[in-house]
């Protein structure tokens, strides 16, 4: 009898053993899941984990060569790079790199320039469409590095983590934020107006038979 008490206890303990480390391993596989869980590895994927390790936030610009909103925003984000560089990591992904495909699709960048802003656990802080100004972008960076990690029930990013294969839309390049929107006026159509093309009547003279020079008999026959 004492040994079977003996025995359930021990697979009780065992049991509970083994629920434990099952409950951790959940834990470090959700606490090892970062905004860029399940990317394949590229030397921008590569930074971006190694940035993670280490605690260290991430601000990533999305932008392209031919795109004149980017041309006047990467210096800028350079700039601000040098200034901040020990506390956060700046990341520069051209679109049409193949490399950074990956990245872009899972930020779902449709306009550019984009920017991401990532805390040191991997979760996403904010994305911002469209050229900041130097100011603006300090400021967002001050706030990032404040952030350590995302509150309770945040989520790790407003999209999903899974790999998609979605096809690539055509990228245009984004309007600056701060630009207000222009009021289109409200354009009639323009009126159409069609030229009457029927021939114009002509007016026939009544003629007087009296007037014609006929044979008197041909006359009588017509009256």
């Amino acid at each position: 009898m004492k040994i079977t008490k003996n025995y359930s206890k021990i697979s009780y303990f065992i049991a509970c053993f083994i629920f434990s480390i099952a409950l951790s391993g959940c834990k470090e596989k959700e606490s090892l899941k970062t905004a860029f869980y399940g990317l394949p590895e590229s030397s921008f994927v590569q930074e971006a984990k190694t940035s993670i390790q280490n605690k260290k936030p991430i601000a990533i610009a999305f932008t392209a060569e031919w795109c004149p909103h980017c041309k006047q925003y990467k210096p800028i984000f350079n700039e601000v790079k040098e200034i901040y560089k020990d506390q956060v990591t700046f990341i520069s992904i051209d679109v049409d790199d193949e490399k950074g495909g990956d990245i872009s699709d899972r930020f779902q960048v449709k306009g550019i320039p984009t920017s991401a802003f990532v805390r040191g656990d991997g979760s996403v802080f904010k994305v911002e469409v469209g050229e900041l100004d130097k100011e603006k972008l300090k400021v967002v960076i001050t706030e990032l590095i404040a952030s350590k990690k995302r509150g309770k029930d945040e989520p790790m990013a407003p999209f999903p983590l899974e790999k998609k294969a979605d096809v690539k839309a055509g990228l245009k390049p984004a309007s600056p934020p701060a630009a207000e929107k222009p009021v289109e006026k409200d354009v009639q159509p323009q009126e159409i107006i069609k030229e009457d093309t029927a021939p114009d009547e002509v007016e026939v003279p009544e003629l007087d038979i009296h007037e014609l020079d006929i044979p008197e008999e041909e006359a009588d026959l017509q009256r």
